[in-house]
């Protein structure tokens, strides 16, 4: 039985179709729950009552350390790849909603069965998210269950490499603006990971590429770590404790391997590989790796929550008389890189959580340092009591989008516990060995979330410098291709993102598809274009330039560029 704990200040879901025979006779309508903890349940071959009143009574016990006592039971098969039958499970459901009923809880269900359009929004604390897995164990009493060997014929392993569909949503969705824009899809064999296409990668590369034109520049130095470690590195920093049941585990000969759900362990072991003078300090780390947490499957919010993600990842390791510059640089690069989008933003201090490491001095000298830094810039900042991170107090910052979202996605943390874990060190001017602060820091936070929000934000317009096709050349006709093929080598050779249409259809149709594939500029070449060595300009919007020469609309897309950043 797997059931992943989620306490959101809202869901919304919609029953859309039935997905399986068995599915509960309802009548579809939109459902709306706020403050509520959802559990969100998948039960296996082999579980029985007994497991699901053991579920409910830990859930309880969960519910309490939040304060509340509504919940809301959603069936939700993507958790395993184990599912008992449908019949089976729908009976343990059922019990488990009896049992939370009878353990005084206010309990709501989501209907079995059905493909459900699914919105929610988690709390930032750190027991907003929890995984459990529970099974009788070896040797215990266990629910008899028929032994069925899940071998799968050609035409059945073909099936489930279909694509995820995406129903009932609105056209500023960004999973419609993906797919239509050819950026991005879902696959039904790796549930919640994004298989990134040309475009999409393309507009994801830009991003990373932005980053580190401007990281080079404060000095940073990138590195990347291996996807895979030892569990004991995890157990050093603390996330065996705290975050286990959200990591992908497997077994490499006789250790226990996990695969990396944040980058800054391993990071601490890149600075250990050699000693650190004060004169040395601070030392600047960015990372771009792939990291992977066994969170809610992104095919039900799309970019929004994937167990495959990478950020934009940075740890500095220094003195503590360097963190308040450190961090005010930081802030710095975050307001320079949020006024590149438009970006509006509030700040909020997330404080000392009840299930923390190090002492209370410790963690107000940490808080105080970010409050100071957050008062010298005169910001006004929200108090988010007990929901810092369990080894450091930390600056959450929540971003607001053309559609008046927010979103939280850079976070600073002023971290004095892992340093000591790790057993990190410098020498200092006395010639002795000193324990460093580490400053961790995303700024746009998880590049897919970003994304996302980025697409809606745009209604897929992206701006020039972002779009993955900044230009589109289309031919006249026929005899006018040569041309455009030599227009389209000149392009790319200036250094712009640009493709040609030569296929075949009219002019009108062509102008149209440019624009709902959101191109910025379309170039149209025909006679007179090709004896003047010039081209027709037209824009997304509409406005049309004639005889402009090439070179100047190469400046004109490099100037778009550097207006942007």
């Amino acid at each position: 039985m797997k059931i992943l704990q989620m306490h959101c200040d809202f869901i919304e879901y919609t029953p859309v179709k039935k997905e399986i025979k068995a599915a509960e006779e309802i009548s579809p309508a939109t459902v709306r729950e706020d403050d509520i903890v959802v559990l969100f349940t998948a039960f296996e071959e082999g579980d029985d009552a007994a497991l699901a009143k053991k579920a409910v009574s830990e859930s309880k016990d969960f519910l309490g350390k939040l304060g509340t006592k509504r919940v809301l039971i959603y069936p939700f098969a993507h958790l395993s790849q184990n599912l008992a039958p449908p019949s089976e499970a729908l009976v343990l459901l059922l019990e488990m909603e009896k049992e939370a009923e009878e353990a005084g809880l206010e309990v709501h269900r989501a209907p079995f069965g059905w493909t459900k359009a699914l919105q929610l929004k988690v709390k930032g604390h750190p027991l907003a998210e929890m995984s459990r897995s529970y099974s009788h164990g070896e040797g215990a009493p266990r629910a008899a269950a028929p032994t069925r060997r899940r071998e799968l014929t050609a035409e059945a392993a073909m099936a489930r490499l279909k694509r995820s569909d995406f129903v009932n949503l609105p056209e500023t969705d960004h999973r419609i603006i993906g797919e239509r824009l050819d950026l991005f899809s879902f696959q039904e064999v790796s549930p919640g990971m994004v298989y990134w296409h040309d475009k999409g990668l393309r507009v994801r590369n830009i991003l990373i590429d932005f980053l580190r034109s401007e990281l080079k520049k404060q000095g940073y130095q990138e590195v990347s770590t291996p996807s895979l470690a030892n569990t004991a590195l995890w157990m050093v920093s603390g996330h065996s404790e705290h975050y286990k049941d959200n990591m992908f585990l497997t077994a490499l000969g006789e250790e226990e391997m996990g695969m990396k759900p944040m980058n800054c362990p391993s990071t601490f072991l890149v600075y250990k590989s050699r000693k650190w003078s004060f004169r040395e300090l601070p030392v600047r780390y960015a990372t771009f790796d792939p990291l992977y947490r066994n969170e809610l499957s992104g095919v039900a919010s799309g970019l929004f929550r994937v167990k495959s993600l990478m950020q934009d990842d940075a740890h500095i390791i220094a003195t503590e008389d360097q963190a308040e510059g450190e961090l005010s640089k930081m802030l710095d690069l975050m307001e320079r890189v949020y006024r590149v989008f438009g970006l509006e933003y509030k700040v909020k201090i997330s404080t000392r959580p009840d299930d923390s490491m190090g002492s209370e001095e410790e963690w107000e000298r940490a808080t105080d340092t970010l409050i100071r830094v957050v008062k010298s810039r005169g910001w006004d900042y929200e108090v988010k009591a007990k929901e810092g991170n369990f080894y450091s107090p930390k600056i959450d910052v929540d971003i607001r989008d053309s559609l008046g979202r927010e979103w939280q996605c850079g976070t600073f943390q002023l971290d004095l516990q892992m340093p000591k874990r790790f057993r990190l060190a410098y020498t200092g001017s006395d010639g002795k060995e000193h324990v460093p602060v580490v400053l961790h820091r995303t700024i746009l936070g998880s590049l897919e979330r970003f994304m996302g929000v980025m697409l809606e934000h745009y209604k897929g317009a992206l701006p020039v410098w972002l779009s993955p096709v900044q230009a589109r050349v289309i031919p006249l006709s026929d005899e006018h291709s040569e041309y455009a093929r030599k227009v389209l080598s000149s392009l790319s050779e200036g250094g712009v993102r640009a493709e040609g249409d030569f296929a075949s259809g009219t002019m009108g149709a062509k102008i149209r598809d440019a624009q709902l594939q959101k191109i910025p500029y379309m170039l149209v070449v025909g006679k007179k274009e090709e004896d003047s060595k010039a081209v027709a300009v037209r824009t997304r919007g509409g406005e049309q330039t004639f005889g402009v020469k090439l070179s100047d609309f190469v400046s004109q897309v490099k100037a778009d560029e550097a207006a942007f950043r």
